[in-house]
C-alpha cells in the first residue's frame, strides 16, 4: 500500500496547481468532502457542533465543513484557535462564514463561552493542525486540545489528530484523540502506525479531486507492507530447481552458553527454504544442532575459554569456506566477547556475499562502527531498541518516539538495510525507504525469536529476494506466524520454536 509523507503531499498539492486545480478548489473539496462524511455518519439536523480551527489551510477545511455542516441544518460555532487565517485560501473560506453570520469566537477571549458549547456539543471537529505539526502542543492550541478530551461528543480530525506527527506517529502530550479522522486524498505515515492509528480512530480516505497526474514523479518511500505484496516477492520454485537453486547459507551462531541460538536460527533458514544450510559454530553446538535438526551441514571451529568460538583459530578456516556462499547469517548467539568482534571484522572486510548481523553481532558492531564502512557487500542489520541505542548513541526513549526517522537516518547514513524491531517493527533502506509491519504481538517476545527471524531473513537473501523485501517479506511471515501460534497455544504460553509449526501453515495456505 502507497503512502505518502507530509512534504510528498504538499509536492502532490503544488504540482496539481499545473493541471487547473488551485488550492482553493482543493480547500472546498476537502472541507466538503469531510462535510459530506459527517454527514453520513451522523443525522446532522439539528445537532451542535463545534469546529475549532487553526490559522493554516486545515483551519481553513474546517470553515468550509462548518459552512457545509450550517447549509445542512446544524447548529454550528466556529472557534479561531490561534487568531485570524495566515493563508490567503483559509482567509477566503472564514469570510464566506462570516458572511453567513456563523457564530465565531475566539481562544483565549471566547474561553467561558467556548467551554459552554463544548459542553453541550454532539460533535467537535479538530481542525487544528494538520499534516504539518511538529513538536508539542503549546498555548491557545494547548486549551483547545483540553477542552476536546472532555468533550462528551464525537471527534472528528481533519487529516491528522492534533498534536499527532504526520510522518511518525509521534503523539504530543494533550494530543487529539479523534473518533473518526478524515483523510484527504492519500493516507500517510501516521494513518498507518499504529500509535497514530489509536489517535485516528476510525479513519476515512476521501477524494479531493487531485489530478492523477499530480502524483507523477512521486517516488514513494513509505509502505505498508501487505501480505499479497510479500507473496509476490517469493516466486513460485521451480519444478526444474535443484538444492544449488536456492542458495547456500554459513550461520555463524551459537556458544556454549547459547547453543539453542544456531538451532533456531538455522530452523529459520531451513523453513524459508534456503537450499543448503551450514552451521559454523564450535563442536558442542554443532553436536546439539545435529542432534535436533538433520538437514544442515557443519564448519566445526575452534572453541575458546569461554565456550564460544576462538577468533584467531577459526579465521583461517573460515577464510577457506567463504566462496561459494549466497549469504552469511553472523551473531546469534556468539556471547559479546573479543572472539566476536574480531570475527565480525573479518567477516565484514572478507565476506563475498552479503551479510545478515544479529544479537551479539550487533553488540560488537556498536563498538567499532566505522567497520561498515569496509565492507564491500551489503549489510543488513536486525537491532531491538536496545541494541539500536548502542548502534546509534541515542537513547530508546527518543528511538522509540521516532522510530521510523532514526530507522531511516541510520540506514542511509551507514549504507544498510535495518530491521528495528519491536511492534510494528520498520525495515529501512540504504536508499531512504521505510516499511512498516503490522502481524506480530506480545507472545514473540521470548528469547529465541530474534534468532528464528534472523534466520528467515538470512534465507530469503540467500534466494536472490532482494534484500528490502527478504527483510520485509521474514518479518511480516514470522509476525503471521507467531500470531496464528498465539491463536493456537497463547501469547503466554507459546513458545518461539512452535511458531515454525505455525509457519508452515502460512506457507501451505498462499502455496508456497
Amino acid at each position: 500500500m502507497k503512502v505518502v509523507t507530509s512534504a510528498q503531499m504538499k509536492q502532490i498539492e503544488l504540482n496539481s496547481t499545473e493541471y487547473g486545480m488551485t488550492f482553493a478548489r482543493l480547500m472546498e473539496n476537502a472541507g466538503s468532502a469531510a462535510a459530506t462524511f459527517i454527514r453520513r455518519t451522523f443525522r446532522i439536523e439539528g445537532l451542535n457542533c463545534i469546529i475549532f480551527c487553526g490559522s493554516g489551510n486545515n483551519g481553513g477545511d474546517g470553515f468550509v465543513v462548518a459552512r457545509k455542516l450550517h447549509e445542512n441544518g446544524a447548529n454550528v460555532v466556529v472557534v479561531l484557535v490561534d487568531g485570524m487565517p495566515t493563508t490567503k485560501e483559509a482567509s477566503g473560506a472564514l469570510e464566506s462564514i462570516e458572511l453567513m453570520e456563523l457564530n465565531v469566537l475566539a481562544i483565549p477571549a471566547d474561553t467561558a463561552k467556548i467551554t459552554n458549547c463544548v459542553q453541550n456539543a454532539d460533535i467537535v471537529v479538530d481542525a487544528i493542525y494538520g499534516t504539518g505539526f511538529h513538536g508539542e502542543i503549546t498555548g491557545n492550541a494547548l486549551l483547545a486540545s483540553g477542552l476536546i478530551a472532555n468533550a462528551i461528543a464525537a471527534v472528528i480530525s481533519l487529516d491528522v489528530p492534533s498534536g499527532v506527527e504526520c510522518d511518525t506517529a509521534r503523539l504530543a502530550p494533550n494530543s487529539v484523540y479523534a473518533d473518526f479522522t478524515v483523510a484527504f486524498d492519500s493516507l500517510k505515515p501516521v494513518h498507518v502506525i499504529k500509535s497514530g492509528i489509536d489517535a485516528c480512530g476510525r479513519i476515512e480516505l476521501v477524494e479531493i479531486g487531485m489530478p492523477e497526474e499530480a502524483r507523477e514523479g512521486i517516488e514513494y518511500i513509505f509502505k505498508d507492507i501487505t501480505t499479497e505484496e510479500v507473496w509476490r516477492s517469493l516466486p513460485q520454485r521451480d519444478a526444474n530447481s535443484h538444492k544449488g537453486t536456492f542458495g547456500k547459507l554459513m550461520a555463524i551462531c551459537g556458544s556454549g552458553r547459547y547453543r539453542g541460538a544456531a538451532a533456531l536460527a538455522a530452523l529459520g533458514a531451513l523453513r524459508c527454504g534456503v537450499g543448503i544450510c551450514c552451521v559454523a559454530s564450535v563442536e558442542q553446538v554443532c553436536a546439539l544442532v545435529a542432534a535436533s535438526v538433520y538437514e544442515p551441514v557443519y564448519l566445526p571451529l575452534a572453541q575458546n575459554a569461554d565456550g564460544g568460538i576462538n577468533a584467531e583459530e577459526a579465521i583461517p578456516v573460515l577464510r577457506n569456506n567463504l566462496d561459494g556462499l549466497s549469504a552469511i547469517l553472523f551473531g546469534c548467539g556468539l556471547g559479546n566477547t573479543a572472539d566476536t568482534a574480531a570475527l565480525l571484522e573479518f567477516v565484514l572486510k572478507n565476506a563475498k556475499s552479503p551479510v545478515v548481523i544479529d544479537a551479539d553481532g550487533i553488540n560488537a558492531l556498536a563498538d567499532n562502527i566505522d567497520i561498515l564502512q569496509e565492507a564491500n557487500v551489503p549489510v543488513i542489520l536486525t537491532p531491538h531498541p536496545g541494541e539500536m541505542s548502542r548502534l546509534c548513541g541515542k537513547s530508546v526513549a527518543d528511538i522509540q518516539s521516532d522510530r521510523i526517522g532514526t530507522a531511516v537516518r541510520f540506514a542511509v547514513e551507514k549504507g544498510v538495510t535495518l530491521v528495528l524491531k519491536g511492534n510494528e517493527s520498520i525495515i529501512a533502506t540504504p536508499d531512504g525507504k521505510a516499511f512498516v509491519n503490522h502481524t506480530g504481538g506480545p507472545g514473540l517476545a521470548k528469547g529465541g525469536s530474534g534468532d528464528i527471524l534472523a534466520g528467515m531473513i538470512a534465507s530469503f537473501v540467500s534466494q536472490g529476494i532482494s534484500h528490502e523485501m527478504a527483510a520485509a517479506g521474514a518479518v511480516h511471515l514470522h509476525g503471521l506466524a507467531g500470531d496464528s501460534t498465539a491463536a493456537r497455544l497463547s501469547e503466554y504460553a507459546m513458545l518461539p520454536s512452535e511458531l515454525l509449526e505455525d509457519l508452515v501453515g502460512v506457507f501451505r495456505s498462499f502455496r508456497r
